[in-house]
């Protein structure tokens, strides 16, 4: 049986495929050099760098997969459709004046944006005022059309709080399912196993690979597992992501599985850690600075029936 592939070596490879897409035709050409001499170091890297790009197809493949019973009606900017849409406001500015605001107002934007390992939670405005706050380790493409604003979860874990648009629909692509937002506050996580779904106020639609789907709202969580199903966790943990704890650099947990949290933990320590199977099931509740990521490893033989144990040189946490 073959080593699950690192996380972390997965979001190296995932850092290169998205400088390899930058418009920058110099920064291209220096990626295609250090990824080749990446790939080259170890079968590790190779496998690492497979896995991203078959991430990255899948994530690209879902929003067509998808458009049919995700996305919202498209928005049509014919002349006709927008004077229909527009009646009141035709009536104050004219024609011209609403077919340039709208214009102006919905302009195309893309940005790529990449989180370092332990780097604190990073906050991003868009320019439809949408506010994100990155995790360490993140990987995020955001491409906003006139159409559409969608944001590609490549790696890790993000907080999203959406500006409202009545035109525009908020879609987060990830490789195992898509988010529609419906006016919400919410964080998405894929560590590389589970992707994780969380609301902290509003509604969010939920769709999975196999088409299943699911509407949230504040508190609620869902999981979407590795073939794509949308899975409903514990139902009395009713606990969203905490806007001032992602602020303040703390981890906070209701009822989560501790394979979830522990790979979170690897975001930010200086040595990974690894679940075993009997363990990942585990619920741990509690609060923890993610500046001090020891602190959680060091507590958590006190509060769960678990020990440490060094594995062939890793760090394992498995039962007592």
């Amino acid at each position: 049986m073959s080593e699950p592939l690192s996380a972390r070596k997965v979001q190296q490879a995932l850092t290169y495929l998205a400088k390899l897409n930058s418009d920058d035709p110099l920064r291209v050409e220096q990626a295609h050099k250090q990824l080749a001499r990446w790939r080259s170091q170890s079968s590790e890297h190779e496998h690492a760098w497979l896995e991203a790009e078959r991430r990255w197809q899948m994530i690209h493949r879902l929003t067509p997969q998808l458009r049919g019973t995700v996305q919202s009606q498209p928005v049509n900017l014919s002349r006709r459709r927008l004077l229909r849409q527009g009646t009141g406001l035709l009536a104050v500015i004219g024609a011209s004046g609403w077919l340039s605001w709208l214009w102006r107002e919905t302009r195309p934007f893309t940005q790529s944006l990449l989180t370092e390992h332990a780097e604190p939670s990073r906050p991003v405005t868009l320019p439809d005022g949408s506010e994100l706050l990155l995790a360490a380790e993140s990987n995020v493409r955001i491409e906003f059309s006139h159409a559409q604003r969608q944001v590609m979860l490549l790696h890790g874990n993000v907080y999203f709080d959406v500006a409202h648009e009545t035109l525009r629909s908020f879609v987060i692509n990830t490789r195992l399912g898509q988010i529609k937002v419906l006016g919400t506050a919410f964080s998405v996580s894929d560590r590389g196993g589970c992707i994780q779904v969380a609301v902290a106020r509003g509604r969010v639609h939920v769709q999975g690979l196999k088409g299943e789907a699911k509407i949230l709202t504040a508190g609620q969580h869902v999981s979407l597992n590795t073939q794509g199903e949308v899975v409903a966790l514990n139902p009395h943990r009713q606990a969203g992501p905490d806007i001032e704890n992602w602020r303040k650099g703390w981890w906070s947990y209701t009822d989560a599985p501790l394979s979830e949290v522990l790979a979170e933990y690897n975001a930010y320590a200086t040595r990974p850690v690894r679940v075993s199977a009997d363990a990942a099931h585990l619920r741990l509740t509690g609060s923890f600075p993610s500046d001090k990521p020891q602190m959680l490893l060091q507590t958590l033989p006190r509060i769960l029936p678990v020990q440490l144990v060094n594995k062939a040189g890793e760090l394992y946490v498995q039962l007592r």
